[in-house]
């Protein structure tokens, strides 16, 4: 007896969280799709390194949400990759990996960074762009295994555990 109440003590709190979830999800939904624009909005207007930063991290964890809330920012994401100052770049390169863009597209531009910019950090945020990708990275291994090689560099380390990510130990 005890346990038939429990049990549906346990139905009744399921289905009111579940009649909830329903209700609010809507709103939820508006509620990204509200901040994916403001995102896109400061990074195409702001000012400042610090606010585009910002606004390509949160454009970035919209991405891994759906790839919709961040389409409108894609072009911009993609001039983040040139921009001059370092941070920038690296965040415009982690927010296009979680972006969920064709590989074709999306991975040439990321090993461009990781052989070519001049500052660490942009390095790093293209190796974590590459990163997120996982398989779909397949042709930045044997870049990610040069830089890998380096066991001791910041660039070294994030290069392995982006090889582990891609799917391939690092050799």
């Amino acid at each position: 007896m005890a346990t038939a109440r429990f049990v549906k003590a346990i139905a009744t709190v399921a289905l009111f969280n579940g009649v909830l979830f329903l209700s609010l999800a809507p709103e939820a939904l508006a509620s990204n799709e509200t901040d994916a624009k403001r995102y896109t909005m400061e990074l195409k207007t702001g000012k400042d390194a610090k606010t585009k930063i910002n606004a390509l991290h949160e454009l970035g964890k919209l991405a891994s949400i759906m790839k919709s809330y961040v389409e409108d920012a894609l072009p911009d994401i993609y001039k983040g990759l040139d921009d001059k100052d370092a941070g920038i770049r690296a965040a415009a390169a982690q927010a296009l990996g979680a972006c969920d863009e064709p590989a074709e597209k999306a991975v040439p531009p990321l090993i461009k960074m990781l052989k070519d910019d001049k500052e660490d950090s942009a390095k790093i945020g293209a190796a974590k762009g590459l990163m997120s990708m996982g398989s779909n990275a397949k042709a930045a291994i044997p870049t990610l295994r040069e830089y890998a090689a380096d066991k001791k560099s910041a660039v070294g380390k994030v290069a392995q555990t982006a090889l582990k990510a891609i799917g391939k130990k690092n050799q």
